[in-house]
């Protein structure tokens, strides 16, 4: 649809109605004027209950702010802009496509928006896969080593301009090899995915726990301003892991054994955190285990 002028509205419904791409037609002022036969059924909107529909009632609440702001400045500006977001659909679920908006022109002045969407849904979800494939932990969910690196950079940029406490703790289970050994690596599986868990609620939002491998996991600690709370986050941990976990009607117990580092005392970057907080797990595995170690 050439931006300059409005094509004849014959014309220009005949190709909606022959276009798998979503048309939609908006008033100056946010009404809906048309919609094209693939958006009706997309939306499940009767043609005659159009009027009464705002542009972005049938966005999503997570992509209404984003859409907005891009069409109010395309009224204003006559800048045509090229946006993702996701329509919700009839049974609670979503699409996502990509809107290619502009300015309608008629005699020279601004009449209609038009916006021609297609359907990005599967690449969206690929897109995610991928990320989730590179950034977290297939088996049990939790962030992995790279996106733990990513986070630290960021947790020390705050901690630096902050003037605050960044802490690595490191933590392994106490011969979880005899599981496997005893049980089979699937019930091995399960736990590590139990564990997992149990640690979720052993933390604050602000910090993140990571697996870096096998049964070895290390949690970001943020903002915590003496050794006595780093303390006290182990000892949940430690509370937490203790309890019994029933896997395939199999009753198991195991300990954990760990080890802290802190910014600024003990190091700058990740590695060395992590290096010194590995070597202070491992003194408390040979203290016994199940103990917690700076």
């Amino acid at each position: 649809m050439d931006i300059g002028c409005m094509v004849n509205e014959t014309v220009f419904k005949y190709l909606a109605e022959q276009n798998n791409e979503w048309i939609q037609l908006i008033q100056l002022d946010g009404a809906t004027a048309y919609m094209s036969p693939a958006f009706h059924k997309l939306l499940g909107v009767h043609p005659l209950k159009l009027p009464s529909f705002r542009f972005d009632q049938y966005i999503s609440d997570m992509d209404k702010a984003a859409f907005g702001q891009a069409f109010y400045r395309l009224v204003r500006e006559h800048i045509p802009f090229i946006l993702e977001y996701r329509y919700l659909l009839p049974d609670g679920t979503y699409v996502w496509v990509e809107g290619k908006a502009c300015m309608l022109y008629e005699d020279g002045q601004p009449v209609l928006v038009g916006i021609i969407a297609r359907d990005i849904h599967k690449y969206k979800v690929m897109e995610k896969e991928l990320t989730q494939l590179a950034y977290y932990d297939v088996l049990t969910g939790l962030p992995n080593r790279r996106l733990f690196q990513d986070r630290y950079t960021q947790s020390l940029l705050h901690a630096k301009r902050y003037k605050s406490q960044l802490t690595v703790l490191y933590m392994d289970l106490d011969d979880f090899k005899s599981i496997n050994d005893q049980y089979g690596h699937a019930v091995g599986d399960e736990l590590l995915c139990k564990v997992a868990s149990r640690l979720a609620h052993c933390v604050r939002d602000p910090d993140t726990i990571c697996r870096l491998g096998g049964d070895e996991f290390v949690i970001l600690l943020q903002q915590c301003a003496t050794k006595q709370d780093i303390a006290n986050i182990a000892n949940r941990i430690h509370q937490a892991i203790n309890q019994r976990f029933y896997i395939q009607q199999h009753e198991i117990f195991i300990t954990c054994s760990m080890g802290a580092a802190m910014f600024p005392q003990d190091g700058f970057d990740e590695s060395t955190l992590l290096h010194r907080a590995d070597a202070a797990m491992y003194q408390a595995k040979q203290q016994g285990k199940n103990y917690f170690q700076f």
